[in-house]
């Protein structure tokens, strides 16, 4: 296939996602009645506009000409109902547009939205300055086509009532109004043909420099502490500067073309009135007909000067929605798949023990090359044993046992008359991972505290974005009670494993608001497991402000606050990444502490000696072979990474 051929077929299946767009806009939500019905309103509006000079010419050749005082009252009376029709319908029309138009704009912004947070993910994810544009100005101007459409209706309803009222009055006048109009039109189109090109490097110019003065706010710090602003500054004032000149050039194409359709409704005013006088001078018209002539020449420059920037007007908005069109068209990360087969209890449940067998992990009788996990009661001895060496595993025990009906070292800290949590989540089910590289499965039983060592960060971040579904995982390489991830597709794995990335995000607000969801309130074995306590009484109360992005917070504790949000997951497996890379040995030590007698199933990814050493197993992925992360090397000694294993 040519280049040209690609290309051609590109615009046509961005044309097509165009008209879904304004599709959506149009006619979602039963939209397109209320839409009709505006539309009659506003057409019903531009009638009455066009009749007053009418009227006021037929007021001046039959009542005010003969001096008939009754013919007079009567024309006025119509011409007041007129008014009165003319406000009404503009009124209720503008009321009922301003519904349709926001309505349409949400839609269009729930869709985008819904696209960013698609839990397939994207291919190519816009940057955080493009996806603000698409969500905020893009969905604001392809919102925008209920108004053009309505207002075009009306300004054709205009023109063509005009036109008609000239037509009886003066048949060369009519066809004359007729021609231009059309002219018009075909002129203005052929010019507007290349504002549509400009729309579209004048929004991703501005939102290429909304994505870099993101950046660079969001690493401020960074930024301060490598003595970068005067870099970073520079790179934001380069694409500000693009930006504006999109911006200049767009601006002064519209207002170019603005100042030309003016320019002809005008020269059309100016014939039009020299046309009118000439028959009213030859007596072909009368005084009221030159009036209404006038009055309508009057009325039809802005109509004309509106027809002249129809075109203009959908330019932008099939910019914007060519923009939105291509992003909602965007592949997805993780490809869905046809259907899950069966994963009903009985079924699931064969599943994993087939799969155990099939990949020798250790079962009951304490035999096997895989880790076997802490049953709900916290023992985790192993009664057989465990070739460590050949799976790159090292199984070892929590100090002390957590019993779930000695509620007292479980609910510290809870109110009185509060239950604690049950030792393990009510939908938790066996977790069988096979990490790439590593030879053994790793059989997560509910209730366990796993610890897994990376080859550096950069393989740690690799790991949580498997296990979150952040990256496509292949089939077989984990199963959630017997059924493979890729069959149940990424919704329901992170409803089964929470796994939230290393560098989280805090949000302008309070601290309760960062740590649970709306009407929540804070785990107090929670909060005592993350060190979370002295940050409280830091910043005042659950209640108090953290700043922008955690800004009254030092790096240690927005680190436990993140730790904190995790742990509140509502889900049966959590998965740490690092989470304590920013913290003392001393907080550090207690944080250990705090995990190995919280309530749940943790898989923790670390090269932390103090976190591992609590775990009640450990395994060991130094060594295992990933092509993603090989090239990478954090330049932990061995022997570090052989204490972090005792």
């Amino acid at each position: 296939m040519s280049r040209g051929e690609g290309t051609g077929r590109t615009r046509r299946t961005d044309d097509a996602g165009a008209r879904d767009l304004f599709r959506i806009a149009l006619l979602r939500g039963g939209r397109g009645l209320r839409l009709g019905l505006t539309t009659l309103a506003f057409m019903l509006h531009q009638l009455c506009e066009a009749l007053v000079p009418i009227l006021i010419g037929v007021v001046i050749d039959r009542a005010l000409e003969p001096s008939d005082p009754a013919a007079l009252l009567r024309w006025l009376a119509v011409l007041a109902v007129v008014f009165l029709t003319l406000s009404l319908s503009y009124q209720r029309a503008a009321t009922a547009m301003v519904g349709v138009y926001s309505y349409a704009e949400h839609d269009l912004r729930q869709l985008t939205m819904t696209r960013l947070l698609d839990p397939y993910g994207l291919r190519r994810r816009p940057g955080p300055g493009e996806a603000l544009s698409l969500v905020t100005s893009d969905t604001y101007r392809v919102a925008g086509v209920s108004w053009s459409v309505v207002e075009q209706a009306a300004t054709i309803t205009a023109i063509l009532t005009a036109s008609t009222a000239l037509l009886l009055i003066s048949v060369p006048l009519g066809v004359g109004v007729i021609v231009s109009t059309v002219l018009v039109l075909l002129l203005m189109r052929r010019l507007a043909m290349p504002l549509e090109a400009r729309g579209l490097t004048e929004q991703g110019s501005a939102a290429r420099a909304g994505e870099v003065a993101t950046d660079m706010i969001t690493g401020l710090r960074v930024l301060a502490g490598m003595n970068a602003q005067g870099e970073a500054a520079a790179r934001y004032r380069t694409a500000s500067d693009a930006s504006r000149r999109g911006a200049v050039a767009a601006s002064r194409a519209v207002l170019a073309y603005s100042a030309l359709s003016l320019l002809l409704s005008g020269v059309f005013l100016a014939a039009l009135a020299t046309a009118s006088g000439c028959l009213a001078l030859d007596g072909r018209l009368t005084i009221g007909q030159l009036v209404t002539v006038l009055g309508l020449a009057q009325f039809l420059q802005g109509s004309l000067a509106h027809v002249g920037t129809f075109a203009s007007n959908w330019a932008h908005k099939r910019a914007s929605a060519r923009r939105i069109g291509t992003f909602l068209a965007e592949p997805p990360l993780i490809t869905p798949q046809g259907g899950t087969g069966d994963t009903g209890p009985a079924a699931a449940t064969a599943a994993a023990t087939a799969a155990a067998t099939a990949t020798g992990t250790a079962t009951d009788s304490g035999t096997g090359t895989g880790v076997r996990a802490g049953t709900a009661t916290g023992s985790a001895t192993d009664t057989g044993t465990t070739d460590a060496t050949a799976t790159g595993t090292v199984t070892g025990t929590r100090t002390g046992t957590t019993d779930t009906t000695d509620t007292t070292e479980v609910g510290v800290g809870l109110p009185p008359g509060a239950v604690p949590r049950p030792r393990t989540h009510p939908r938790t089910a066996p977790v069988v991972w096979c990490p790439p590289g590593h030879p053994t499965p790793v059989e997560v039983m509910p209730g366990a505290l796993v610890g897994i060592v990376p080859r550096h960060p950069a393989h740690a971040r690799s790991l949580s974005d498997r296990l979150a579904g952040r990256v496509p995982p292949a089939r077989g390489e984990l199963l959630i009670d017997g059924a493979d991830a890729v069959d149940l597709g990424p919704e329901a794995v992170r409803a089964h494993i929470a796994a939230p990335p290393h560098q989280g995000t805090l949000f302008s607000g309070t601290l309760r608001a960062n740590l649970t969801p709306p009407g929540g309130t804070p785990d107090p074995v929670v909060v005592r497991a993350a060190m979370l306590d002295d940050v409280l009484e830091h910043i005042g109360g659950p209640d108090a402000d953290i700043g922008e992005h955690g800004s009254r917070l030092s790096g240690g504790q927005r680190q436990r606050l993140l730790l904190a949000r995790a742990l509140h997951a509502d889900a049966p497996v959590v998965v740490l990444d690092e989470p304590a890379t920013a913290v003392d040995p001393v907080t550090e030590r207690r944080i250990a502490e705090g995990l190995r007698e919280l309530p749940g199933t943790t898989l923790l990814i670390t090269t932390s000696r103090i976190l591992l050493s609590t775990c009640d197993h450990v395994v060991d992925l130094t060594d295992a072979a990933d092509d993603d992360t090989a090239a990478h090397d954090d330049g932990t000694p061995d022997d570090a990474r052989e204490g972090a294993l005792r």
